[in-house]
């Protein structure tokens, strides 16, 4: 996974956004459970990831394979941006779907 940015009042804190690219949806959703299990029975601070991708302005990502990225995004997440994530892959549905939210883009890939 991959985290960004956002305004330290908004619960993703840190300024974290994230550009989460998803090969395998049900994967990628039952792997989001198990990270909330995981933080609930842990003190977990952040989820660290890949890929940064965002820039600090909610909901704009810097353009696919752009090697010069000024203003991007913090690299951790904190534990609220996987309950974030798992109410947007609840609204989302079992297909796969691009969706942006101001903390993060779901990006379904196929290889």
């Amino acid at each position: 996974m991959a985290s960004r940015r956002f305004s330290r009042t908004h619960p993703w804190s840190s300024e974290s956004h994230a550009r989460l690219y998803i090969n395998d949806w049900p994967a990628f959703s039952q792997s989001i459970d198990r990270l909330i299990a995981f933080c609930h029975s842990h003190p977990v601070t952040h989820v660290l990831g890949c890929h940064i991708e965002m820039t600090t302005t909610p909901g704009i990502d810097h353009p696919v394979r752009t090697t010069y990225q000024p203003q991007e995004s913090l690299l951790e997440m904190r534990v609220a941006h996987l309950h974030l994530l798992r109410s947007a892959l609840d609204a989302a549905g079992p297909e796969p779907v691009r969706v942006v939210r101001d903390e993060f883009i779901l990006w379904p890939i196929n290889d």
